[in-house]
């Protein structure tokens, strides 16, 4: 795995992450009935798409170039390790464990990429990507852990006047 990335590589690395993580957390949103519940999902979907096109804009930026950043050859493809399977199936349990191993790995890995990068300015990149990365994890362990502890919730859509609080 390669991990000393410079700011460039990083940089093309988190876009392909985050655009695998928006199209992860869009399809998961539409398996879950409450509206309130789904909207957080949605949210999510909508907000790795916003740090992928931020991410996107720095690499132009940086680079004066008007092209999306470059593959970069090797392994891993994302953060994640991986694209996202092209079919994800299982239950919304199954479904939450997943977001919150591929939130883990990518915080690990970033942790792992800042600590060894040869660039000061990727070695930043890096750092912010894992505190990133690690607040979506929290996050999704909370609810992770609101679903094992109430599943009806999640398999109702008649629980409109939930008070939604968080992203």
């Amino acid at each position: 795995m390669q991990t000393d990335l410079t700011s460039i590589e990083a940089i093309g690395l988190a876009v392909r992450s985050e655009e695998d993580a928006a199209k992860f957390y869009a399809h998961v949103s539409k398996l879950i009935a409450n509206p309130v519940i789904r909207e957080k999902y949605e949210n999510l979907a909508k907000e790795e798409i916003q740090h992928g096109q931020v991410l996107t804009g720095l690499y132009k930026k940086m680079t004066g170039d008007t092209a999306r950043p470059p593959r970069i050859p090797g392994s891993p493809v994302t953060a994640e390790g991986g694209a996202i399977p092209t079919q994800i199936a299982g239950s919304l349990e199954d479904l939450l464990k997943l977001a919150v191993t591929r939130e883990s790995d990518a915080k690990d890995f970033y942790n792992k990429a800042a600590r060894e990068s040869i660039d000061p300015s990727g070695k930043r990149i890096l750092a912010y990507l894992a505190s990133v990365e690690s607040g979506h994890e929290e996050m999704l362990k909370k609810e992770l852990e609101a679903y094992l502890n109430d599943r009806g919730l999640y398999e109702s859509a008649d629980l409109l006047e939930m008070i939604h609080v968080g992203p």
